[in-house]
């Protein structure tokens, strides 16, 4: 059959039904240029099936195949790692740095001050052995040792219930997510499923991920039906269609995060591993040194002062309340001996004379208890002094801070050039899309110049007719 003009007719209107669902496409790209997640868009066009003449192959026209976006999952893959790791260890270095500030160390108010005045007093009361304001300074002196460990032994708390609150906000956070992604894996399942694709669902679905990879170091697994499935350290999180729930369970210093499906998510990265790592191995190492200090400080001058004779005639009394045994002290419950409290003559600065007697002048007691500054100690304080004991938590403390802060650094660094090169895929640039309007309007008037030129050569025939 010979070539009609009709067929010149759908041929034009082909090519103005392309570009004005081009020009529609290229709007909403200039529209959601400032969209935070967005994907440029773009028609996907193809010629149509030829028709088979006698002077060979014809063709009919454009038609539209898809509405794709840009979008690569490598580069994908790369923004949430590199995500996941930098809000890990932001979220790490927010909490740890919080002890740090705790520590105040070096500083004027940090424990370190504390203790050294607190030998110091023992320093006084060895010159002045029988004072009794110089006793009622060395009370004080030791009341705020006491006090300030429990005020660091008060911050870890406040540190493990601020990773603990942290923790289940995530969860929460993460399970709002979880179910999101199922919702768009069907939604976009059904469309794919009648031959249309759904790039703005895709956007969602990509967006929630994104903020998953704040939460959870997680894995894409892209599947034939259009759907991802999502793992974190290799347990499925998010099927096809469905969605684990995910469980915060813990306490005591045992936590972990359990799928609705029976499995333990282990330390799975980005906030949520931070918060895990830190109640799960920086609070417990920082409190089992810091208890540690409570209880070395305890035993090596209740080892000493009870060798002493006070001023009462009294022997063996213990200068920090071991009442509920030395191993269950703690930073938090440390304090001074009842008796020591009720009247600092029961302070004892030296040892009796042969009779058991109380020496109004001996001070070898006092002596022996101010050179704990710089002598070491057995049991908890493993032959160092207090003051090293001391100094290796705030050594502790700022090592497992700079680690952090240094990570951040370079974690920083990484996730900008993984955002900058997916924005140079996926990202909408104005003046491209303007070029492109100019191009589909001129390619619509070229087809309707057509359609004109078609409608003069009918009535031509129609005059002749």
């Amino acid at each position: 059959m010979p070539s009609s003009l009709f067929g010149i007719l759908n041929i034009a209107r082909s090519g103005m039904a392309a570009q004005q669902l081009s020009l529609e496409v290229a709007s909403h790209n200039l529209a959601n240029a400032s969209t935070e997640g967005y994907s440029r868009q773009r028609v996907e066009l193809a010629a149509r099936r030829p028709l088979f003449m006698p002077e060979g192959m014809l063709g009919t026209g454009v038609e539209v195949t898809d509405i794709s976006r840009s979008r690569d999952l490598l580069l994908d893959r790369q923004v949430r790692s590199s995500t996941s790791d930098l809000m890990g260890d932001q979220a790490r270095l927010g909490l740890l740095s919080s002890v740090e500030s705790l520590l105040d160390e070096p500083g004027g108010s940090g424990f370190g001050t504390t203790l050294d005045a607190f030998y110091s007093a023992w320093s006084d009361l060895a010159n002045d052995p029988t004072g009794v304001g110089t006793r009622a300074a060395l009370v004080e002196r030791g009341r705020q040792v006491a006090e300030h460990l429990n005020r660091l032994g008060g911050g870890l708390d406040t540190l493990r219930t601020t990773a603990a609150n942290q923790l289940g906000g995530d969860v929460t956070q993460a399970n709002q997510l979880l179910g999101e992604v199922a919702r768009l894996n069907r939604e976009i399942t059904a469309a794919q499923a009648t031959g249309n694709s759904a790039p703005d669902l895709g956007d969602q679905r990509d967006r929630a991920l994104d903020q998953l990879s704040r939460i959870l170091d997680i894995e894409i697994h892209p599947q034939a039906t259009g759907a991802l499935n999502v793992t974190v350290g290799g347990i499925s999180v998010v099927g096809e269609a469905t969605a684990q729930t995910l469980t915060l369970v813990g306490g005591a210093g045992s936590w972990s995060i359990e799928t609705s499906g029976g499995s333990t998510l282990g330390m799975p990265g980005a906030t949520a591993g931070a918060a895990l790592q830190v109640l799960m191995s920086d609070e417990p190492a920082f409190r089992s040194a810091l208890d540690d200090l409570a209880r070395g400080i305890a035993e090596s001058v209740n080892a000493i002062h009870t060798t002493g004779t006070n001023p009462n005639g009294t022997t063996g009394i213990d200068f920090f309340d071991v009442s509920g045994g030395l191993a269950n002290l703690t930073a938090s419950t440390i304090s001074l001996d009842a008796q020591i409290l009720a009247d600092s003559s029961n302070v004892s600065a030296g040892t009796p004379d042969g009779g058991g007697a109380y020496q109004p002048g001996a001070n070898d007691v006092a002596l022996a208890l101010a050179g704990l500054r710089t002598t070491g100690s057995p049991g908890y304080l493993n032959g160092s002094t207090a003051g090293d004991a001391y100094r290796g938590l705030v050594t502790q403390v700022g090592l497992a801070v700079s680690g952090a802060a240094t990570n951040v650094a370079a974690g920083e660094s990484l996730q900008m050039a993984a955002m900058e090169r997916r924005e140079s895929l996926v990202g909408v640039s104005t003046d491209e899309e303007l070029v492109k309007v100019i191009q589909y309007q001129a390619a619509y008037a070229a087809s309707a110049r057509i359609v004109n030129v078609v409608d003069e050569m009918l009535q031509t025939l129609l005059s002749i007719a």
